[in-house]
């Protein structure tokens, strides 16, 4: 079972170079990160679990060193129906010691003071990003209640599956701050203990391993979070693909055209056109 490439190889390859090269801190391999923060921290560590696929590996890397680490997930009310279901099915099948999260607002209440999620370039009023530059419904949804659940559970560090070459962003960050860090704004330290894994390495360990994969990604997802997140480039092209009706539902509530209705939109208007 392979993996989709969604960002090439080459430019994989330069991300990982580059924070490689810049990272301030000592470079661990997984095994060795994981190690650090459980010896560290001991009942203090959980892991950062999306239900996504690399902190699946991450979570199964940190199970075999302690079977009774704390996993934390973060339930944001708007998951996509296969997360939830992935995030169930495997709580039980592996006995995982869940911290699940619930926010105080809705997505939906979010949306009503706030307006839908922009793409980060385009805000420019201060009060609809929190002080990290996220739209506020992640403040809501995922920021507070994290630092919530963690002071309740006594969680100090969090070891997460981030990597480098995923984006521009990631890679900036691990150059910045290393592998492992204390992060002054959700006080706490965080663990990447795959930071400079490629697309290839994450497969193969898939792979040799035969860990399960959410269901979302066979639908045309590469990354997910909030299914009616608007926030990124191809957020209508994904959801149209793997759920039209919840697509649907979405535009509507923006007052947008579907694609649909768009394409449909623009044929009639090229066929009217005169040669």
């Amino acid at each position: 079972m392979g993996i989709r490439w969604r960002i090439t190889p080459k430019i994989e390859g330069a991300r990982i170079a580059k924070s490689r090269r810049d990272c301030p801190t000592t470079i661990l391999n997984p095994e060795e990160c994981i190690s650090q923060a459980i010896k560290k921290f001991s009942d203090g560590v959980a892991v950062a679990w999306s239900g996504g696929r690399c902190s699946t590996v991450v979570l199964h890397m940190a199970l075999k060193q302690k079977p009774d680490i704390k996993v934390l997930w973060n339930n944001t009310g708007v998951e996509f129906p296969e997360t939830v279901k992935f995030v169930r099915s495997l709580t039980e099948d592996w006995k995982l010691g869940l911290v699940e999260t619930i926010s105080e607002r809705t997505f939906w209440e979010c949306v009503d003071l706030y307006g839908f999620p922009m793409f980060r370039g385009q805000y420019t009023h201060g009060k609809l990003t929190s002080k990290e530059g996220r739209p506020m419904c992640c403040k809501w949804l995922k920021e507070d209640p994290m630092r919530k659940a963690m002071l309740r559970h006594r969680i100090y560090a969090v070891i997460t599956g981030i990597r480098a070459c995923e984006s521009r962003a990631r890679m900036f960050g691990i150059s910045q701050y290393g592998q492992y860090y204390y992060a002054k704004t959700m006080r706490m330290w965080r663990f990447h203990p795959i930071a400079f894994w490629d697309t290839c390495t994450l497969s193969r360990y898939i792979e040799e391993n035969g860990l399960p994969l959410n269901e979302i990604y066979s639908m045309g997802h590469d990354r997910f979070g909030c299914w009616p997140c608007t926030g990124y480039v191809t957020w209508k092209e994904s959801l149209a693909k793997s759920h039209p009706k919840m697509y649907q539902a979405l535009a509507r509530m923006k007052g947008e055209p579907t694609l649909w209705e768009y394409a449909d939109a623009e044929g009639c208007r090229q066929e009217a056109e005169p040669e």
